[in-house]
């Protein structure tokens, strides 16, 4: 039995949903958190999948198992704010997981020592499952630490996601150019995120992934990354091919090596702003355009 609670955001993914459960079941958590959004208003189709994909969660073994199931659409931004704050009522500290993720038996071990070894540690504020480099490392330890947080299957503390805000209502009182100095960024690469945290507060854009990376900043703090991928991430074979690249099959990490030099990877970090984060703003932008102000289907 996995005694790390355990926290599922779920939409209407139906085949991905029962892979992740499969995953689940190979660990048997004690405590799983099930929180599932809503249908989009009017449509019977996805009212369907909402309700296969919240039946797949059937758990045989001894399980605490709690559910948020919304009644109506809250959309991916608001979903997730919910699902955590709902989550940390309850928790200290857990794993957090979404459905078109599958995880490796390794992945919750290794949240699980991560969490136990950073409880105390306010210098670490996340810890990641996934892993974008190109080439899997061949260092002493198992993990390094990063400025980014890749939130595909993640771990981490109430007490540092609270006061988490969509809005960031802080980032008017935020020198940001000090903030992005304690990660060592390139001018252009600060420059880079200025605007972009600039357009989302402007425009009020709710895109949690980029909120919760300055929420994180906005504490100075780093991320634990795995020196292997250990979540396999299904939505990124639905992007684009820019984007696509970056999958990376799951590897083990048994056992774990430690890191005793806390300090942040920056050559790793700029390869991860080049490859992943300066490319995907513009689709996650995109996405939201489509599904606030032109009506696309909406995703969790």
């Amino acid at each position: 039995m996995f005694q790390t609670p355990i926290l599922v955001i779920a939409y209407h993914r139906v085949e991905s949903t029962h892979d992740l459960f499969m995953a689940l079941r190979q660990v048997q958590p004690e405590k799983l958190y099930i929180a599932a959004d809503g249908a989009l208003s009017g449509d019977r189709t996805d009212y369907q999948h909402c309700l296969e994909a919240r039946c797949v969660f059937m758990p045989e073994w001894k399980c605490e198992m709690k559910t948020l199931f919304m009644e109506t659409h809250q959309g991916k931004s608001k979903m997730f704010v919910q699902a955590m704050q709902w989550f940390f009522e309850q928790e200290e500290e857990g794993i957090v997981l979404f459905d078109d993720t599958v995880p490796t038996v390794d992945f919750f071990h290794f949240c699980k020592q991560m969490l136990e070894m950073y409880r105390t540690d306010r210098r670490i504020g996340h810890i990641s499952g996934s892993y974008l480099l190109k080439h899997n490392r061949l260092d002493e330890s198992s993990y390094y630490f990063s400025a980014y947080p890749l939130m595909w299957g993640f771990a981490t503390w109430r007490d540092r996601f609270e006061n988490f805000d969509l809005k960031m209502k802080e980032l008017e009182n935020v020198e940001f150019r000090t903030l992005t100095d304690k990660y060592q960024m390139k001018k252009k690469h600060a420059n880079f995120w200025n605007r972009r945290y600039r357009i989302l507060q402007k425009n009020q854009v709710d895109i949690w992934e980029y909120q919760y990376i300055f929420h994180l900043w906005n504490q100075g703090v780093l991320t634990v990354v795995p020196n292997v991928n250990l979540v396999e991430n299904r939505g990124f074979l639905t992007k684009k091919r820019r984007i696509r690249k970056l999958y990376r099959p799951t590897h083990p990490i048994l056992p774990i090596r430690q890191n005793t030099k806390l300090e942040q990877d920056v050559d790793a970090d700029r390869y991860v702003f080049r490859r992943y984060f300066k490319k995907d703003f513009r689709t996650l932008l995109a996405t939201w355009v489509k599904e606030n102000l032109l009506g696309a289907e909406k995703t969790v």
